[in-house]
């Protein structure tokens, strides 16, 4: 492949971005006119999923961290999942310096750089569906680097206990803000769609397309539904909107990972307590105060956001799953667990089109829930708005358009007609851990002698 002009390239892709900002905008617009209702569809639940809790972690692919999972069937593999088979070839990418191919990184890389990952990057990389602009994109080898079971075992083996998607996508062809929108909204503004916005005018249209932006909280105030969003709490109206966006700054109104802090419907007083901090989760859970519906967002050392330790995230992750698993909401609880986009690292899936504004590139999904089947790989269709789909259905919330109203709504990750599975207790520490997880390793908790599970996250860790 040749090595692109890149002022051409970035003229190019400029030239589109106001193509792209009108179909945004006309989507948005569309898709909240006359919203389809759900009818007939909660019964098919029944009452085995009463609380919902999606922990949305940061920045990888689907083959940055499950390359090498199940590629073959195993005691510890229900199925094979599309990951880079042993050996392959077929991702060698020309370049000014030769041939690149995806490798095995080493504990050495539980910390990496942070590879572009914006609108014009994300373009590069799929490069019409080939999936060979990545180096170009990234400008980094590490994009081609991989985990596997031996650096991250904590995911492996929460994929072994329950079950991994392999065709799941981020929603936005783009960086966390528009895809944590996704994820809430199952749309975006314009305005920070294709890179982070800094001045005042800017700052000015991202709040007035925010709150004109119908969101899952719009279903949520006008239902008895209960739901927090763990991130932490907001700050005074006045004081978040003279703050700085960025990845997650605390009490801004353009923090990345809290899309619903732009709107000033959030802070009502009669809605603002929906919003707590995220330690507070396991106070929640061990009080008896867990709402229907849990957003987790990470503090950003715990994020899996480069350059963090990935062994951080996964501590993070695996207390978040343990202290469920060790109260009394888990007979009835579906933990969700994504990364909300693929932070420059490398992808051999092509993402499908299922609109204009298609699919962004693939990452891992898991699901852990009593009623989902240990050792599952799901072949079927998911994105982010699947989980608000999921949320709709269950609580018969209705939808917000076409990319919730019509997503796959999970139903493929679960088991209804099984048994409830006894808990599984998850190492944090990494070091301790080890994949495959041992038969002896997966122990049926003891509820009572639980006395909480944010072991290395203190109050301050939120801020």
């Amino acid at each position: 492949m040749k090595r692109r002009d890149r002022s051409r390239e970035d003229e190019r892709v400029l030239g589109a971005i106001a193509v792209v900002g009108v179909l945004v905008f006309a989507a948005i617009g569309v898709e909240f006119a006359n919203p389809a209702p759900r009818v007939g569809v909660v019964s098919s639940f029944g009452s085995k999923i009463d609380h919902v809790v999606f922990i949305f972690m940061e920045n990888h692919a689907y083959d940055n961290l499950y390359a090498g999972y199940c590629l073959v069937l195993s005691p510890y593999c229900n199925g094979t999942a599309n990951g880079i088979p042993a050996g392959t070839r077929e991702a060698q990418l020309n370049t000014t310096s030769g041939v690149v191919t995806p490798y095995n990184f080493t504990a050495k890389n539980l910390t990496t750089s942070n590879p572009s990952h914006v609108y014009n990057a994300t373009i590069q990389s799929i490069d019409g569906g080939r999936m060979d602009g990545f180096v170009e994109a990234e400008e980094t080898p590490e994009s081609f680097g991989h985990y596997n079971g031996t650096t991250v075992p904590v995911y492996w083996d929460l994929a072994q206990q329950y079950a991994l998607g392999d065709n799941f996508y981020s929603s936005a062809k783009s960086y966390s803000l528009p895809n944590h929108w996704y994820s809430l909204a199952g749309a975006a503004p314009t305005e920070g769609f294709i890179a982070p916005f800094n001045t005042v005018s800017e700052k000015h249209l991202y709040l007035n397309e925010s709150n004109g932006t119908s969101t899952i909280q719009d279903l949520l105030n006008r239902s008895p539904v209960s739901w927090k969003y763990y991130d932490w709490p907001l700050s005074p109206y006045a004081t978040a909107v003279q703050l700085p966006g960025g990845v997650n700054v605390v009490g801004s109104a353009y923090a990345f990972w809290s899309p619903l802090a732009a709107r000033h419907e959030s802070y009502d007083r009669y809605f603002s307590n929906h919003f707590a901090n995220r330690t507070s989760f396991f106070g929640d859970v061990a009080s008896g105060q867990l709402p229907a519906i849990s957003w987790v967002i990470p503090q950003t050392n715990f994020s899996d956001h480069p350059p963090a330790n990935l062994s951080f995230g996964e501590a993070f992750v695996a207390n978040l799953v343990d202290a469920v698993e060790e109260s009394q909401y888990w007979s009835s609880t579906a933990i969700f667990l994504s990364w909300d986009d693929y932070g420059g690292f490398y992808d051999h899936v092509p993402p499908p089109a299922n609109n204009s504004l298609g699919l962004s590139i693939r990452v891992p999904f898991l699901v852990i829930s009593p009623y989902t089947p240990a050792g599952s790989i799901v072949h079927s269709l998911g994105y982010f708005e699947s989980t608000l789909a999921f949320m709709e259905h269950r609580w018969n919330l209705g939808c917000l358009g076409p990319r919730d109203c019509g997503a796959p709504d999970l139903h493929d990750y679960f088991d209804f007609s099984m048994a409830p599975r006894a808990p599984i207790v998850f190492d944090p520490t990494w070091t301790h851990d080890t994949y495959p997880m041992s038969p002896a390793r997966a122990i049926t908790l003891d509820t009572t002698s639980w006395v909480g599970s944010d072991t290395g996250l203190a109050p301050t860790d939120a801020d």
